[in-house]
């Protein structure tokens, strides 16, 4: 390599964070937090002396490594105001997650203190570390799931058949079958646009397919199969309840089977103070709009988005794409996902985001140019994104997200050549970028904090008709520019509703309802007036109010100011 490459390359590495040899594959988590480290960090978080930072654990993995909790708050307020949760690291790929979760709330201890004046931070830096552990250690093999021993090919045999480093490389691949067979029928060929790419034939084109494909694997049990059951196969983000694909082999057993989920749901449940949730991940609602149009197998159903929603999404999207500057992303199946969860069932704003999308290249080339001068033209690669990411790698990352294809003599497949993305490499900022991403993102974490619910009490108004009969008036509105209970949560009724009753005898209530039940209250100004005509006893009147969000609180009527005690 000669000098003028070599610094050329050396300044993509650190740019995209690579060490600084060539040929390394295990470079996409290169200083990435394992577990130990990333215990240690929050340790030092939480003893900073200011009373604010709390460090707890709330479970245990299935291979039981503690799942850490970090709480940001006022001295000795936690857990007494509205919650703003922050999730990350539920699919082990995604490790930047836990990297910005981290780093978010350092940026809020010390840029945005006064946040902390207003609500508690609730931060759950990695929910699924056994996953990650695994993608850090001698070979990132791209483990999404959690450690359950899972017969994921239903063959009555457990994890005989995972996939299989075998150009020893550090990382899990992919191999392209040279001479298909029909037990192995060829399903792609080499993008005539970008060789290294594969895609699928368009039969009208007359293209045909050359290469059968599959995961970096021997067959192992001897069924045909390569790499079909190894770990890591239950997905913590596909085994919550809202819509969980129950026939899929990654989705567990049941709903919350996986320790790491029943620990998530309880800590949710535990804790009903939370108006918003931020969840770091593969998927996306921020970037582009979720489906409003899409029903479960009932017809009934929203998949993704309630309709009602849509306008609160819109709200949310916008905002975090000013602040951020996000414009790219990618999305992964919602169903079973946590955050789905949280916005069907528990009926809490949530947005999940990457966090990150695919960069422009640094130092991109000027366009060839043909023999008259003018830029020249090429076919597009069939897959933008891929080649996206692909040009990225070649020049900031000097190729180290992708293996090239090289030749293989495969011990039961013969010749065929291995290579592909790094597992990975397409979800996870260089480790150099994180700091910068994380200052905007605290900034959104407080703009989002700033639209909470704002409950507030309108009277209450008394008018004497005589005869010792009177009416009560009471008004209930949200100032806030997020709702109490999303659309969707209010439709399946999962959440107990805000029940608000007078404390005197049914037989002295002569007009009204002596309990009223409110489902939710809509953002910008939702609201629900209440009117009773009751004749007075010697007891005082007092209307009681029993949120499951906000907890009780009552309101005396004979109080000169009617204010709440």
């Amino acid at each position: 390599m000669n000098v003028k490459k070599r610094m050329s390359w050396m300044f993509s590495a650190l740019v995209c964070g690579v060490p600084a040899t060539i040929g390394q594959a295990q470079v996409v988590y290169e200083d990435y937090l394992d577990h130990e480290a990333l215990g240690t960090r929050l340790n030092a978080l939480a003893s900073d002396g200011s009373g604010r930072v709390g460090l707890t654990t709330y479970g245990a993995s299935r291979e039981g490594r503690p799942l850490y909790r970090l709480d940001l708050s006022a001295a000795g307020q936690a857990g007494e105001r509205p919650q703003l949760l922050v999730v990350a690291g539920l699919d082990g790929r995604h490790l930047m997650g836990t990297e910005l979760a981290v780093r978010v709330a350092e940026r809020i201890l010390a840029d945005h203190p006064e946040l902390l004046d207003e609500i508690d931070l609730m931060v759950i830096p990695r929910a699924n570390p056994d996953a990650a552990e695994a993608n850090l250690g001698r070979v990132n093999g791209g483990a999404r799931g959690t450690a359950r021993v899972h017969d994921a090919d239903r063959d009555r045999l457990v994890d005989e058949d995972p996939p299989v480093d075998l150009d020893g490389n550090g990382v899990i691949t992919q191999m392209r079958l040279l001479q298909p067979t029909l037990r192995h029928p060829a399903t792609h060929l080499a993008d005539p646009a970008e060789p290294r790419l594969l895609k699928t034939p368009d039969r009208a084109k007359g293209e045909r397919p050359v290469y059968a494909v599959m995961i970096e694997s021997r067959d192992q049990d001897g069924d045909g199969r390569f790499g079909e059951d190894g770990g890591h196969e239950v997905r913590l983000d596909a085994n919550f309840m809202h819509l969980w694909p129950e026939h899929a082999t990654h989705a567990g057993p049941y709903p919350i089977s996986e320790p790491e989920a029943e620990a998530l749901a309880k800590l949710v449940m535990d804790n009903p103070r939370i108006f918003a949730a931020v969840v770091y991940g593969p998927h996306d609602t921020v970037v582009n709009l979720p489906d409003t149009k899409g029903r479960d197998s009932s017809g009934r159903v929203p998949r993704e988005l309630h309709d009602g929603d849509k306008a609160l999404y819109e709200s949310i999207g916008a905002l975090y794409r000013e602040h951020t500057g996000q414009d790219r992303t990618t999305d992964d199946d919602n169903a079973g996902s946590f955050h789905g969860w949280l916005y069907a069932h528990r009926g809490i704003p949530t947005i999940a985001t990457t966090g990150w999308g695919r960069p422009d290249p640094v130092n991109p080339p000027e366009d060839p140019e043909s023999e008259n001068g003018e830029a020249g033209e090429s076919p597009a690669p069939a897959d933008g994104e891929a080649a996206g990411w692909l040009r990225y790698s070649d020049l900031d990352c000097a190729g180290a997200g992708f293996v090239e294809w090289r030749a293989f003599d495969h011990p039961e497949l013969g010749p065929v050549e291995i290579g592909g993305f790094v597992p990975g490499f397409r979800m996870n900022a260089p480790i150099a970028t994180l700091d910068e991403l994380a200052g905007p993102h605290a900034t959104f974490m407080g703009a989002l904090a700033d639209r909470r619910p704002r409950i507030i009490f309108e009277g209450p108004e008394v008018e004497e008709l005589g005869q010792g009969i009177r009416r009560v008036r009471l008004g209930i509105i949200n100032e806030g520019e997020l709702p109490v209970l999303t659309r969707m949560g209010r439709d399946n009724r999962a959440i107990r509703p805000t029940a608000i009753r007078l404390n005197t005898p049914r037989d002295r209530v002569l007009q009204g309802r002596r309990v009223n039940l409110v489902r939710g209250f809509d953002a910008h100004g939702g609201r629900r007036d209440l009117s009773w005509v009751v004749r007075t006893g010697d007891e005082p009147l007092v209307i009681e109010i029993d949120d499951p969000v906000w907890g009780v609180r009552t309101i005396d009527v004979d109080a000169a100011q009617g204010g709440a005690r």
